[in-house]
């Protein structure tokens, strides 16, 4: 059942590919900016997604496992946590405390999917609109 939605992306992203190389009117750097957005926007999620990793360093770890002083930002036990859509890495405090780990990377994030998705939707909307200029 997982199998059907994965090929309907890729058949429907490979079409929306297609239509934007295929589109006529717009410029050439339009049409290059997904391949750049894409790695681009693909580091900044794996950034996001270790940002609250604590494997390296445990004692520099973002959300340190020992509270701070009493009500500096939060109390009790803290924990890192990460989401992958929308990508989002922060600490989370027992008193219900959050402190964000990486906003800027979240904002380039989304800059890079809207760089991404934009460009790609103008493409399939050509490729469904006119699906004789995919055959050139």
């Amino acid at each position: 059942m997982t199998l059907l939605p994965v090929f309907v992306v890729l058949v429907v992203g490979w079409v929306a590919l297609r239509g934007l190389l295929a589109h006529p009117l717009l410029p050439l750097w339009v049409k290059m900016s997904v391949f750049w957005a894409v790695p681009l926007g693909a580091l900044t999620w794996v950034f996001i997604m270790v940002a609250d990793d604590p494997v390296l360093f445990p004692e520099t770890a973002p959300c340190p496992q020992e509270p701070y002083r009493e009500g500096v930002i939060g109390s009790g036990k803290v924990t890192g946590v990460s989401t992958p859509f929308p990508p989002r890495a922060y600490c989370l405090w027992e008193d219900g405390t959050v402190y964000d780990l990486a906003p800027r990377a979240e904002f380039l994030f989304w800059v890079f999917f809207a760089l991404t998705v934009v460009p790609l939707g103008a493409g399939l909307w050509h490729a469904l609109r006119d699906p004789r200029s995919m055959l050139r």
